[in-house]
């Protein structure tokens, strides 16, 4: 890509050389920090950062019902770029920037960088985004909880290049991004279908067996309107009894995740839990044990345990009572249970898109029961198929990861004056 002819010191350690005719000036001779509250109530539109776009709150019920929060918002405008400066040693996503779409509110915790006349907020807001994929705001920050405030923004010297400049910037970046976030998209649409197509072979498989060709009967339960003629049902509790041992003093914590996966905590992440400072009410946990979250198990968090350890008492840890189960298959029939929303709408009166799927109503429940040697064979081919699928959903999220890097790069690169656009 095209360089320009000459480059200078910026002054600035993360900015490097810029084109020798670019300028330099602080932030705040560029934009206003503050802005008016909305103690009036004026404004009832308020937004909400969506991976680095404000999006329009939907806000559930009376608006009335907001006005003591919404009151201590901040007005903002067209045009206005925010910085959502809070956490930012919790930051797992870097897409704090955003530009404002329309007039509204937002949260005061936020920062608001008003443009100043003549100022180009749609090159800046770039210019931001730029800085933010280089995590250079977490460097600003201040407090334990490392906050982010326009008082430490201000002070910060940027890049100016001349209006027509920053303008070509704008409109080639616009252009170029376009299509980025159209290949992006086609991505996500390809990682969507494969996902469907993964509960569509659990659910047949789990629900129909292997055999095409097999007769089938009904059964009157909800979620499972026919079962082949050879299987059985049963209740739940004449299948399951709920385990409950003492922890060992060496367990460490065992977590169930909502793709189904239930493993010690550190094989998966060790941050962004809420850690406990008493485990005495906590539960040991044995590899091969059927594990349901009873508060997530309408998302699919149900699952057999790959190792021994100590789970938080909201885990319903279960063992077969009699033979001829394969937990693992049952893991695959609550997941598809959640997954179909038939856990959900056992509670859907009570707290939307959420449940308590306790062990007293797991255990009210019908369950279909194939003869042990098909719930292998099941167990088998669902493996195998999903692995498959799951290894071409990771490729795509592969290559997602590189063309957002590539974007994160290109932004930098062109509004810094690495690259010249013509």
């Amino acid at each position: 890509m095209e360089k320009y002819n000459e480059y200078k010191d910026s002054g600035v350690q993360w900015l490097g050389e810029i084109p020798s005719h670019w300028k330099m000036k602080r932030l705040a001779s560029m934009f206003v920090g503050e802005v008016e509250i909305n103690k009036k109530y004026r404004i009832k539109r308020a937004f909400k950062f969506n991976y680095g776009d404000l999006v329009p709150k939907n806000e559930v019920g009376d608006l009335e019902e907001y006005k003591n929060v919404y009151t201590k918002y901040s007005l903002i405008k067209k045009g206005d770029i925010i910085i959502n400066g809070l956490n930012l040693n919790y930051d797992f996503v870097s897409q704090r920037v955003a530009c404002t779409p329309d007039e509204g509110i937002i949260t005061s915790a936020y920062v608001v960088c008003r443009p100043r006349k003549k100022v180009n907020y749609n090159f800046y807001t770039y210019l931001f985004k730029g800085m933010d994929s280089m995590k250079l705001f977490h460097g600003m920050g201040s407090g334990i909880r490392l906050t982010l405030s326009f008082k430490e923004l201000k002070r910060q010297l940027l890049p100016v290049p001349p209006e027509e400049e920053q303008d070509a910037i704008v409109f080639y970046l616009d252009i170029k991004c376009s299509s980025i976030e159209v290949l992006l998209a086609n991505k996500k649409k390809e990682i969507t279908f494969l996902q469907e197509m993964k509960l569509r072979v659990i659910t047949d498989a789990v629900t129909r067996g292997l055999n095409p060709n097999v007769k089938f009967k009904p059964t009157n339960i909800p979620w499972l309107p026919e079962i082949p003629e050879y299987w059985k049902i049963k209740r739940a509790k004449n299948m399951f009894k709920k385990e409950q041992r003492p922890i060992l003093y060496d367990d460490e914590i065992v977590t169930c995740f909502r793709d189904g996966e239930v493993t010690l905590r550190k094989n998966r992440r060790t941050s962004g839990f809420t850690e406990a400072t008493d485990y005495s009410h906590y539960q040991h946990i044995c590899k091969g044990d059927l594990v349901i979250h009873q508060m997530d198990a309408f998302a699919g968090s149900s699952g057999v345990s790959d190792s021994d350890g100590m789970g938080t008492p909201v885990l319903s840890v279960c063992t077969p009572k009699i033979e001829g189960i394969d937990n693992y298959y049952y893991a695959h029939v609550l997941r598809i249970m959640g997954k179909n929303g038939f856990i959900l709408s056992l509670y859907r009166g009570i707290r939307e898109r959420s449940s308590d799927f306790r062990f007293d109503t797991f255990i009210k429940q019908w369950l279909p029961v194939p003869p042990i040697e098909e719930q292998h064979a099941i167990v088998s081919y669902i493996t195998e198929r999903v692995a498959k699928i799951d290894s071409l959903i990771e490729k795509l999220n592969k290559e997602i990861e590189c063309i957002k890097e590539y974007k994160q790069r290109l932004i930098s690169d062109v509004v810094t004056g690495q690259i010249k656009v013509s």
